[in-house]
């Protein structure tokens, strides 16, 4: 079994943005390894002769190269395509041909009317022990921290949040756009508390999870409508 992360994206080359999903391939990883299955981890290369599990499919998907791809080859989809109607679309052509994994149970019952060629599976995200790599022990200089992509309405929540009064300087507030790895983590480790702002309806588990492993407080906006498992 291969686990495998399309991490070069040709129409963005500095952008790191799949870099996103390499603590879900983490987990998945040490989980299959638990079990007992023999397990390897590619980046941007798949093996036609083992069972492959790829993430970030979206950019093989643009270039054309799914024919490519054994039609034993499951796809983990960690975009939110609840509401959407794929119809039409390369993601319906897709479900046409192959098993979708999918981490959120309403974009799995999108990916299910499509009438797809395999019933979509809600692949859970979880903790896994590897996932433990923010350093402990660090002076905390930083009140809030987020990263992610800056949006208008993120932007003005964070001054917000900024201008919340600790002392006579107020809150001291980070934001990283693209920042990943142990360079992250680095900066993970000083905050005090964790910011998470919700797009859509489906909770960010995925980011948030992590740092739930790693023992962080995480802050996030909430609505009734906002899909968030137990």
């Amino acid at each position: 079994m291969k686990v495998c992360l399309v991490q070069y994206n040709p129409f963005h080359p500095k952008v790191g943005i799949l870099d996103a999903y390499n603590e879900v391939v983490e987990s998945y990883h040490w989980g299959f390894l638990a079990l007992g299955h023999q397990v390897e981890r590619r980046i941007n290369h798949f093996d036609p002769d083992a069972l492959n599990i790829v993430f970030g499919f979206q950019i093989p998907m643009q270039l054309g190269l799914m024919p490519q791809f054994p039609d034993n080859t499951i796809f983990f989809n960690m975009e939110r395509y609840a509401g959407v109607n794929l119809r039409g679309t390369a993601a319906e052509q897709l479900a046409s041909r192959f098993q979708i994994w999918d981490y959120s149970r309403s974009n799995v019952d999108t990916w299910n009317a499509l009438g797809p060629r395999f019933p979509a599976y809600h692949a859970l995200t979880a903790y896994a022990p590897n996932l433990e790599k923010v350093p402990k022990g660090v002076e905390q200089d930083i009140d809030v921290l987020y990263y992610g992509n800056l949006t208008p309405d993120r932007v003005e929540s964070l001054h917000k949040i900024a201008g919340l009064r600790r002392d006579l300087t107020g809150l001291s507030v980070m934001t990283l756009c693209n920042v990943w790895g142990r360079q992250r983590d680095e900066f993970i480790a000083r905050a005090k508390v964790m910011v998470n702002f919700s797009r859509g309806n489906i909770f960010e588990i995925v980011r948030v999870s992590y740092l739930m492993a790693n023992a962080k407080a995480v802050v996030c906006d909430y609505s009734e409508e906002l899909e968030i498992e137990p």
